[in-house]
């Protein structure tokens, strides 16, 4: 692949590496995908081992295959969106961005929203030095997910939304429990795509991280606790990609399941906390929290899930998945307000964090992103008793997951904004988290968040892990 170098220097203040032609490796291109030969070329140019690891791995066949299959059923790519649009060439991988650099490319507000750039120049609190943006990837989840859509599409299976924003298929059946298609992949309005990210879960049916790594950052950019927890996740229906397939017993109504508990710092060790979704919106979620140091289980209410997880936590219960707000039309308006591109990380995960910090924990010294074509959906609070006035989410056109998203307070100011990177597989389409970074403009903190994803829970039984009274005695 040829490349042409504005300025070839990994170092210097200002870099872009733009790809123009398809000559590299001989007859590698004929071989490899558009998308991983970018990743190739760049990763060669960069000489980081991580990068040429991870253009291997999205370059494996079985992870070209699964990608092409998707493709094939949505109709473009992350890729053939990117070229239809005629975005500059600096945002397909390569372009370095720093304080120096940012204002020579007044066309960026457009990709990159004012919070990010904020963060770029402001040396005084959450600086970031860099931020590198890397070729785009295709993203896409399993095939059984895949072909249970498909399935559902050659039936002429519908799904509708009621006035309660309950997802119901043709029987009247609420969705999320009773079948694994998606529904609304080509989403008409808010409502439709609101659904069609609560479908998409956690793009994978069992998972745990161990530990999740939490630093509190305060404004002076400086560490005030560290949290360490062990944390759950479970898709009770549906299931085509983990054992056991269909349903988890003894969970009937029940969407999904979190669970977490803490190891540090000391006055929280022990602490327990489980969190079971029902598909009915009238239904209270099942919220509990042992305390170990009252030795009693307290039952939670849903306005409990809008405080923050811990002392200093910027993460509310509520923000877990980005948001795990309950839909209710009665109490939020849903609207589809647009649609475009936006630079937020990748989900490289698997293979490295594209999250780099300083020795402080509190500021990041160079953050990966990629271009990605999103929906945007804004969530707004009718009743004037939510936390947020406004939600504002960027959610993937391939992944159907939010890629970016800002939280404003009930008078309209942007008061959060929450960027992960998730821990996916190319080969399986099944997805984990690596980090969390999400920062509070008007206090001026901070968390950067940790996860090192276990994969091999995809072969565990869950079973009590959801339940409180054996989840106090984990450790």
């Amino acid at each position: 692949m040829a490349i042409a170098t504005l300025k070839n220097s990994w170092i210097g203040s200002a870099v872009c590496l733009c790809f123009l032609g398809m000559t590299f490796g001989g007859n590698a291109a004929a071989e490899s995908p558009e998308w991983v030969e970018r990743w190739n070329t760049f990763a060669q140019q960069t000489g980081e081992e991580r990068h040429a690891e991870w253009a291997a791995l999205i370059g494996d066949p079985e992870a070209v295959k699964l990608a092409e299959e998707w493709e094939a059923f949505r109709g473009y790519t992350a890729s053939s969106l990117i070229e239809a649009a005629n975005v500059p060439e600096e945002l397909r991988g390569g372009l370095v961005l720093t304080r120096d650099n940012i204002d020579q490319y007044p066309w960026l507000s457009e990709y990159l929203p004012q919070a990010k750039i904020d963060r770029l120049k402001d040396s005084d609190w959450f600086n970031w030095g860099k931020i590198v943006i890397t070729p785009p990837n295709h993203y896409y989840m399993s095939r059984g997910r895949l072909e249970a859509t498909e399935q559902a599409i050659a039936e002429g299976r519908t799904f509708t939304i009621n006035e309660k924003g309950e997802v119901l298929d043709a029987d009247g059946n609420f969705a999320m429990t009773s079948q694994a298609a998606l529904p609304f992949t080509k989403p008409r309005d808010g409502a439709e795509l609101n659904a069609l990210l609560m479908a998409h879960g956690i793009a994978n049916e069992n998972l745990m991280f161990s530990p999740l790594k939490v630093d509190v950052c305060n404004s002076s950019n400086k560490t005030e606790r560290t949290y360490v927890a062990d944390l759950w996740w479970q898709k009770m229906h549906g299931r085509v990609a983990v054992e056991p397939k269909g349903d988890i017993e003894d969970r009937e109504g029940v969407i999904e399941g979190g669970a977490i508990y803490f190891l540090k710092p000391f006055d929280v060790r022990g602490t327990a906390v489980t969190r079971m979704r029902f598909a009915a919106t009238d239904r209270e979620d099942d919220f509990r929290a042992f305390l170990p140091s009252l030795r009693r289980t307290r039952v939670l209410a849903g306005s409990d899930a809008q405080d923050p997880m811990g002392a200093g936590f910027e993460v509310l219960w509520d923000d877990w998945r980005q948001t795990w707000t309950k839909t209710d039309p009665r109490k939020f308006d849903y609207t589809l307000a647009g649609e475009g591109f936006v630079l937020a990380q990748g989900e490289t995960g698997m293979v490295y964090n594209p999250v780099t910090v300083d020795e402080s924990g509190c500021q990041i010294t160079s953050i990966e992103m990629e271009l990605r074509p999103v929906w945007i959906l804004e969530i707004t609070d009718k009743t004037g008793k939510y936390v947020y006035g406004k939600r504002r989410l960027y959610i993937d056109k391939e992944f159907y997951y939010v890629q970016h998203q800002e939280m404003y307070d009930a008078r309209g100011n942007l008061m959060r904004v929450l960027d992960d990177g998730r821990d996916w597989d190319p080969k399986t389409g099944l997805g984990m988290w690596r980090n969390y970074v999400v920062w509070n403009v008007i206090s001026n903190r901070s968390n950067i968040m940790e996860m090192t994803s276990k994969w091999d829970v995809l072969d565990q039984n869950m079973s009590g892990i959801f339940d409180i009274d054996l989840l106090r005695d984990y450790r």
